[in-house]
């Protein structure tokens, strides 16, 4: 246990011995409440899943489970909070996929690059059985459960300094930041980018200084930070689409009465919609606000997606069956085709 995690704990040890009768969750996010686009106000797109959670849950709960929310960073960033629940020190967290690879490495199958066509086959494969035993493993061998799948911004985007990127050869030599996921830099390796793995609190400086050319980003967490102010090209090409998790502690979980894990499955699914509702929504006024702000954008075409999913998906699909064989990717293409399938009008 770290240090951060050691006095995490002993803080909120002390802070719940007065209510040691009730049941309670203390959710942390690193995210303030609100998101900031130009005149408009809307919350976070994961603050909008906790508070969507903690409603529901004390009104299904009738009470019994106290939902506490910690926004922008007061419980400290996304791996300690999750190493806290892992140690049973909290009962929730909300890491994004990256995070929760560092713990459940087979969490990445869903970054493999141009995979989800749009959000709603996305949706559809983790809300069916493919991503409901995906998560249960993780539960299993985690003893970390996932009981909300929001939308982390959506698709994610390229963005530099140096000149757009509009096919493939234009990523050759550019150095990109990425998440610390190796599917994330094994991706921009393929398109001829040179990956730097770069905590999301140091892109900004990063940007500013040189050290990267570009990054690999999350649309709306972009504008939060101001990288539009150190940015000069972006590019839309629905490369990897980016989850946010609601997890609790796994035995905190099954020691719950029956009736109150039925209240948070449903308080989880609820917070999934909720979150993934407010960040559609968000991602194109935020694209908006990029063009009024000076940053030049490119929406790929379809066959300049195809040039890019062509370009970067076997380096990344050999470098998946390496690490989790070659059954278990396909058994997530399969879904992803099969979710494509009941999507498809008739």
């Amino acid at each position: 246990m770290n240090r951060f995690v050691a006095s995490l704990a002993a803080l909120l040890t002390v802070g719940s011995i007065a209510s040691a009768q009730e049941y309670k969750i203390r959710l942390p996010n690193v995210d303030p409440p609100l998101s900031h686009v130009g005149d408009m106000t809307y919350p976070n797109h994961t603050y909008a899943m906790m508070r969507t959670f903690k409603d529901s849950l004390e009104g299904l709960s009738g009470g019994r489970i106290a939902v506490e929310l910690y926004p922008s960073g007061t419980l400290g960033d996304l791996r300690e909070n999750l190493e806290a629940v892992q140690a049973g020190i909290l009962e929730a967290a909300t890491p994004n996929e990256g995070t929760v690879s560092g713990f459940f490495p087979k969490i990445q199958l869903t970054t493999i690059p141009y995979v989800f066509p749009n959000a709603v086959v996305a949706w559809d494969v983790m809300d069916g059985e493919w991503g409901q035993q995906l998560l249960n493993e993780m539960a299993e061998t985690t003893g970390i459960r996932a009981i909300a799948v929001g939308e982390n911004a959506g698709f994610r985007i390229w963005a530099n300094n140096i000149r757009p990127v509009t096919e493939p050869k234009d990523m050759s030599g550019l150095k990109i930041r990425t998440m610390e996921i190796t599917a994330h830099q094994e991706m921009v390796s393929s398109l001829g980018a040179l990956p730097t793995a770069i905590p999301w609190l140091e892109v900004y400086n990063a940007l500013q200084t040189g050290v990267v050319d570009g990054a690999e980003l999350p649309v709306i967490g972009t504008l939060q930070q101001n990288l539009q102010e150190v940015l000069k090209y972006a590019t839309i090409d629905q490369h990897v689409y980016s989850l946010v998790f609601i997890v609790v502690n796994e035995d905190w979980y099954q020691a719950l009465p029956p009736d109150l894990r039925e209240a948070i499955t449903i308080a989880g699914r609820q917070a999934s919609v909720a979150g993934r509702g407010v960040s559609q929504t968000l991602v194109s006024d935020v694209i908006d606000e990029f063009r009024k702000r000076g940053v030049e954008i490119t929406t790929a075409s379809p066959e300049q997606i195809a040039a890019f999913r062509e370009a970067a998906q076997p380096k990344v699909l050999e470098w998946m069956e390496s690490q989790f064989g070659e059954e278990e990717v396909n058994k997530f293409l399969d879904a992803v085709k099969a979710a494509e399938a009941r999507l498809a009008a008739n």
